[in-house]
């Protein structure tokens, strides 16, 4: 083949090279920025704050996409909810009145047409009635109102568990898998780096041994039985009447499994039940990283740690002064002043 057929494929292949070059050039440049800007003391110092910004900033994105996906349909399923409801009512007290009057062969009854829709309204009224004593829980509005929005966003990322609510549109379905794939790392790992940030000078003095580790180990999960009985306590009292139960409500939702029904709790009490479910990991994130700095001090950064402070100490530490002293022989020594 002439080699001027060939000209425009060796072209190309050159340019796709150059620029392959300048796109791997261009990474290791933002590579090495973005590893240089992580390692200076500035950023080590605020990204737990820039993280708990990030993440308050996440769940208020996907509580309001919540709302937006999640309140019209819902507006729409109450209102055809109450119109079933209206329309079995009615057919049921048609059904009753036309059974008791052509059933009625011993009597003699004259009812006319108006007679029969009063006889059909008090029928509707009295299946009202019963089904108050039924305690039928109708959909409710405010389900997906911007605060229910936020404990649902808020539940999603705390993996506590919101199968009590489900989102119905396929938008908001497909939305919530993105948002839990990005959003439940993003809020562990800050939790857990605030957990570190705050224990680590803790874990790093000389006379905390390993057997006080250890002991240390045991406080924190005696303080973590304290505050899940503190919340069951809370639950008994406000929202159930069963104390067994708030008991198991309490530690299952401090283990992030699941939180009691939303029908006997309201919406800030759904609020506060996360709130304490957050303290709740925290502080068995607290006793997963006291466990680990036991057997994994050096992963953890403990000893390196030690070894920049005395570092920083010694080049605060002031040079000695030396003095060249001359005697009669004209000899010179070097002396401390």
């Amino acid at each position: 083949m002439p080699t001027s057929l060939l000209f425009p494929f060796h072209f190309i292949s050159n340019r796709l090279d150059n620029f392959n070059q300048d796109m791997l050039e261009r990474v290791k440049a933002s590579t090495s920025r973005l590893t240089s800007a992580t390692r200076s003391p500035c950023f080590q110092r605020w990204s737990p704050i820039l993280l708990i910004l990030l993440t308050t900033v996440f769940i208020l994105f996907g509580a309001t996409c919540f709302y937006l996906l999640e309140r019209d349909p819902q507006e729409m399923t109450v209102r055809k909810w109450y119109m079933n409801l209206a329309v079995e009512r009615r057919q049921f007290a048609r059904t009753i009145s036309s059974r008791i009057f052509n059933d009625t062969r011993n009597l003699l009854i004259i009812i006319d047409r108006e007679q029969t829709e009063r006889v059909q309204q008090l029928l509707v009224e009295s299946l009202k009635r019963y089904e108050d004593k039924l305690s039928i829980v109708p959909p409710s509005r405010r389900e997906w109102s911007w605060p229910s929005s936020f404990n649902f966003a808020y539940s999603l990322l705390l993996t506590v568990g919101g199968g009590f609510k489900v989102p119905v549109t396929i938008g908001a379905q497909i939305f919530a898998i993105f948002y839990c794939l990005i959003g439940i790392p993003l809020f562990y790992s800050t939790l857990a780096l605030i957990v570190y940030r705050l224990v680590s000078p803790v874990l790093q003095w000389p006379s905390l041994t390993r057997s006080r580790r250890f002991l240390l180990i045991l406080a924190v999960f005696g303080l973590f039985i304290l505050w899940t009985l503190l919340i069951g306590l809370c639950l008994y009292y406000q929202v159930l009447n069963d104390f067994w139960l708030s008991i198991f409500n309490a530690f299952t939702g401090s283990l992030t499994v699941q939180i009691p029904s939303p029908v006997q709790i309201t919406t800030c009490g759904i609020l506060f039940l996360n709130f304490a479910s957050t303290i709740s990991v925290s502080l068995l994130l607290l006793i997963l990283l006291v466990s680990l700095s036991v057997f994994f001090p050096k992963e953890l950064l403990l000893q390196q740690t030690n070894q920049a402070v005395e570092e920083k100490l010694e080049r605060l530490t002031p040079p000695p002064k030396f003095q060249v002293i001359v005697d009669e022989a004209g000899e010179s020594k070097l002396t401390a002043a």
